[in-house]
């Protein structure tokens, strides 16, 4: 193969990875599930624990302190009840399963049929255990769509770690330059950049930058602009 078709051939995107929680599945139904345990504050509850979450995986990743992402939810779920003054069984107990109950983005399954129908492998990679990811898909429009539930079970580390998109080049066979990876959390955007993926950036209106941590700006996408990824060939 001649250079310039070696280079075209690695352009072209083979397969489109998507993660979970606040991209396929809507977190804003949480507010409303935290209302039942701090009446008047759910939205401030819900995203503080989203927060804790979040920072409780990037240090047990640095720490190599692995537990799965249901165990890093409750221990999240509780410290946050204790920061509002609840009952951390209290509210373990009314907010347990609400990370199963999301209800999936309307905009996605169209998007990614359209990447289907294209002859483009689809999957999720996700910071969430395998029953998670199953559990958040089951009874959804999302069900049935993806040829990979990825899981960072598999490795031991969350996002942004590369160990994580490690595992969808492992899964489809490709480079990293022929994956589009589809997020709406700009931390994990910039990782898979990073990584070398072709990223999509769902970015909510108002958000900030992403992190300035020396990895490629990831461009910034609709749901109705990933049908790119299977028409143009320089990616996003």
């Amino acid at each position: 193969m001649a250079p310039a078709e070696r280079s075209a051939a690695i352009a072209r995107v083979g397969a489109v990875y998507f993660d979970l929680y606040g991209t396929l599945v809507d977190l804003g139904p949480l507010d409303a599930a935290c209302e039942a345990v701090v009446p008047g504050h759910g939205a401030d509850f819900a995203r503080a624990w989203r927060a804790e979450q979040i920072r409780l995986t990037w240090l047990r990743t640095i720490m190599v302190t692995w537990v799965d992402f249901e165990r890093v939810t409750e221990a999240a779920l509780r410290a946050i009840a204790t920061r509002f003054d609840v009952d951390p069984s209290t509210a373990s107990g009314l907010l347990g399963g609400a990370f199963d109950a999301l209800p999936a983005r309307p905009e996605a399954p169209a998007a990614i049929g359209s990447l289907r129908a294209a002859g483009i492998r689809v999957g999720v990679l996700s910071n969430g255990s395998r029953p998670m990811i199953g559990r958040a898909l089951a009874d959804t429009t999302l069900a049935g769509l993806f040829d990979d539930l990825l899981s960072v079970d598999q490795v031991r580390r969350f996002k942004p770690d590369p160990a994580v998109y490690a595992m969808a080049v492992r899964a489809s066979g490709l480079e990293p330059a022929e994956i589009g990876f589809v997020t709406a959390n700009d931390w994990d955007a910039v990782g898979a950049a990073a990584y070398g993926f072709r990223v999509a950036w769902l970015r909510s209106p108002g958000a900030p930058e992403p992190p300035s941590v020396g990895a490629p700006d990831p461009a910034v996408a609709t749901w109705a602009g990933l049908s790119r990824f299977a028409t143009d060939s320089s990616g996003m």
